[in-house]
């Protein structure tokens, strides 16, 4: 399917409030990708990551059921990506996106 605009949200951008969800839109398609790097930056503890894809895997269900267009890959979906601008411009490219936005992290 085409879009016009990927908008990413990152894991701990999980949030439902924000004014991106206050109507759903046909055009955009929002990208939740679990990566290998948020795993190996700094050590966690395995139950911790867990909850974290987890969070990701029920946000982007719950956005789904609401009518936004939700891609969540996976840590298996991502495993051929070296980083996340690879994974992004992949996307982009794949659904014909010619605008890319995200949030400003905290």
């Amino acid at each position: 399917m085409r879009y016009d605009t990927v908008r990413l949200i990152l894991g701990d951008q999980l949030n439902s409030e924000h004014s991106w969800f206050q109507q759903a839109d046909d055009t955009v398609l929002y990208l939740i990708a679990e990566l290998k790097q948020e795993n190996t930056y700094v050590t966690h503890h395995i139950q911790k990551v867990c909850a974290f894809f987890s969070a990701m895997a029920i946000f982007a269900q719950e956005k789904q059921e609401e009518g936004h267009h939700v891609l969540h890959l996976t840590l298996d979906d991502t495993a051929a990506f070296d980083d996340l601008d690879q994974v992004l411009q992949h996307y982009v490219r794949e659904v014909g996106a010619s605008k890319f936005e995200y949030q400003r992290p905290d």
